[in-house]
């Protein structure tokens, strides 16, 4: 008999609605044939343009797009190859606009969700929008003032401790992937010695003109404007990450051009939300599900070998400086992975064996679920080894599914999970500064070792477009410092504070002088595996208080992932993971097929593999949810199979059409932070 099984997991306060602002979108004519005139697309953009809400939308999201549509109906832009485009992408807006729930923009926002008996939800029309400047523009703008060294004269500059020694050079984290590399001269010596604490632009380039006699003071200001521009220093120009308007560390000057620049806006919900108990209660069952079936229940391969080497280069019990145990030539340097775009491919294990069983079963039977029974459970979770640790906490977010509320109130309900965030705040974070008491509760969250201290992580994105997805205000009494500018302060650590340690076969971080163990919180939705976008030292240091807990994310199919269908999987009310299937290019007509040959090539391949007309269209963290029965759906699946550079395009089924009906229709998901029990 099979034993039931405590929840792992408990509610941890309020959560947070995300949803569309809107739920009525722009009235769109039907969709032209590719082969149409450009009179026939800019009719269809002019009727589409003309909902004054959806136009303020968009410009505000994509002015480029903007301004090509306007071009286009102005009757600035002839090349029919040229209008099209324009069309598909206002047509990819126009169905976001009211079907998806992520934040962007004006666009969708976010609500506080508090939990209770009963269930009640009111929206109104008074949305408030907070905009702060594009990031990209903003550095436009910043780094034009970085070149004058005039203006620079009074400005602080420090160096970026990010930058690292090897031999004779110096390394510097560009943008994304990119690094930079200098020679160590003697002035590059310098700068680094007395640019370890901030230190006044001026008074930097004095002490140059001092030193080396052989050149004016104007050489060396002109030097250290280039070491800002490569990032080997960084100027007080930049806020730091717990600053959530970067425009407010700038001269007037500064700051006037950039209220003037685009405005990148979060959108706060006129909003009243409450969800009984009974939500948060579902969603501790499938966070314990999801810990249970994680791939690896202790660590991710790549941290348990760099466990195994510290061990067996600095013994269990040491505690090494960070910079020391991260420099590839003195230390260890960083896990494998870490800075690179691909992983390599992992080896079959027997769980994969039986997700591959059990995805092929559901194929064969013509089943697009699978419900998932305990004893399915305990096979899969012993498959992938003995879990020692429970995630401290984290957040899950998920679609309610119910068509009224009165069924939410009875229970009647569905949570689909889109995915686990890797701690609370991960989700929330960004969205912190727009209402006033969330982000309090995280000083009393649990931590992986008892008696560990919780800290904020501060980073800058390394992609610049990614610069507002790390912004978020203070929460916790200490911060750690990597890759800003910020001035010494009690309660702010650096990684040269910081030293790395083992005990029991786990990594840890601690304080240097202290030996106070650390954890550090990370409020910030950014995948730290994908396209770069964090720095890899903060990738190390965010990552290795839970190297060796479960890695809870999304479900993870293992070598199953390769097959072109995977069923749903569903535990109790929960929708683990959506039906999937690959959609290969190769599989359809090619490009000189008409609309019809590859609309029936199409529907051919969706009767063989059994896929419902409503789908969700899946990149990334991108979703578009489509209606494969009209041209305009089937034309922008088409367009997308013709950009990718896989030819594979990846669809889920879509939610039912009244999964939205407790919030009157609009799309919606909740994101419910969870702390372990204890």
């Amino acid at each position: 008999m099979t034993r039931s099984r405590r929840s792992l997991y408990r509610g941890a306060g309020e959560g947070m609605l995300r949803a569309a602002a809107n739920l009525t979108g722009p009235d769109m004519p039907p969709w032209p044939e590719p082969t149409a005139a450009v009179e026939r697309w800019r009719s269809w953009l002019a009727a589409v343009w003309v909902d004054d809400a959806f136009r303020h939308a968009v410009s505000t999201a994509s002015p480029d797009l903007a301004r090509r549509v306007q071009s286009v109906l102005d009757g600035r832009s002839p090349k029919p190859r040229r209008v099209r485009r324009a069309a598909l992408a206002t047509a990819r807006y126009a169905i976001r606009y009211t079907q998806r729930s992520t934040p962007f923009g004006l666009f969708a926002g976010v609500a506080p969700v508090t939990f209770d008996d009963a269930a009640e939800a009111h929206v109104g029309r008074q949305h408030l929008a907070a905009g702060r400047p594009d990031p990209v523009a903003l550095e436009k703008m910043i780094s034009a003032w970085e070149t004058d060294a005039a203006r620079m004269a009074e400005v602080d500059v420090c160096v970026n401790n990010l930058a690292r020694r090897r031999g004779d050079r110096i390394y510097i984290p560009g943008e994304g992937p990119s690094e930079v590399s200098l020679a160590l001269t003697p002035a590059v010596e310098l700068v680094l010695e007395a640019a370890r604490s901030p230190i006044r632009f001026s008074a930097l380039a004095d002490k140059l003109a001092a030193e080396f006699t052989d050149k004016a003071e104007a050489h060396w200001a002109g030097m250290l404007t280039q070491l800002l521009r490569v990032r080997l220093l960084r100027s007080a120009l930049r806020a730091p990450a717990t600053v959530v308007d970067p425009a407010d560390h700038l001269p007037s000057a500064l700051r006037e051009e950039a209220e003037d620049s685009p405005a990148a806006p979060d959108l706060r919900l006129d909003a009243t939300v409450q969800l009984p108990t009974a939500v948060v209660t579902e969603a501790e069952t499938a966070a314990t599900v999801l810990t249970r079936l994680a791939a690896y229940p202790t660590g991710t391969p790549a941290w348990q070998r760099y466990a195994e080497n510290f061990a067996d280069r600095y013994g269990e019990g040491a505690e090494v400086p960070l910079e020391l145990v991260t420099d590839p030539e003195e230390g260890l340097g960083l896990p494998e992975g870490f800075g690179e775009i691909s992983q390599a491919p992992r080896p079959m294990t027997l769980r994969d064996r039986l997700l591959l069983e059990l995805a092929t079963t559901a194929a064969v039977e013509g089943r697009r679920e699978v419900v998932l029974s305990e004893p399915v459970i305990e096979r899969l979770e012993a498959a992938a080894g003995t879990r020692a640790l429970t995630p401290p906490h984290l957040e899950l977010c998920a679609q309610v599914q119910a068509d009224s509320m009165r069924a939410v109130d009875r229970g009647n309900f569905r949570l689909r999970v889109s995915t686990v965030s890797r701690a609370v705040g991960s989700m929330t974070g960004r969205f912190w500064h727009l209402f006033s008491h969330t982000g309090s509760g995280c000083a009393s969250l649990p931590a992986v070792e008892p008696g560990a201290e919780s800290a904020q992580l501060s980073f800058h994105s390394a992609r610049t477009s990614g610069d507002l997805l790390t912004r978020a205000p203070q929460v916790l009494p200490r911060l750690v410092s990597v890759g800003e500018f910020r001035y010494p302060t009690p309660g702010v650590l650096f990684p040269s504070d910081l030293a790395v340690g083992l005990r029991e076969g786990r990594l840890y971080l601690a304080q240097a002088a202290t030996g106070t163990r650390l954890e550090l919180l990370a409020p910030t939705a950014i995948n730290f595996q994908w396209n770069n976008y964090t720095p890899a030292l903060v990738r190390f240091v965010a990552e290795i208080s839970r190297a060796g807990v479960p890695q809870v994310t999304w479900f993870d199919w293992g070598a199953a992932w390769t097959l072109p269908f995977t069923p749903a999987l569903h535990y109790r009310r929960s929708v683990l993971v959506p039906a999937r299937w690959k959609l290969h290019a190769r599989d359809l007509p090619g490009r000189g097929a008409t609309p019809r040959q590859w609309a029936d090539g199409l529907h051919e391949w969706m009767r063989r593999f059994r896929v419902p007309d409503r789908v969700v269209l899946v990149e990334d963290d991108q979703h578009l949810p489509l209606d494969l029965r009209h041209d305009l759906h089937r034309d922008l699946l088409r367009n997308h199979l013709g950009a990718s550079r896989t030819g594979v395009a990846v669809v889920q089924e879509a939610p039912p059409p009244d999964a939205d009906g407790w919030l009157g229709g609009r799309a919606n998901s909740v994101v419910i932070p969870l702390e372990a029990r204890p």
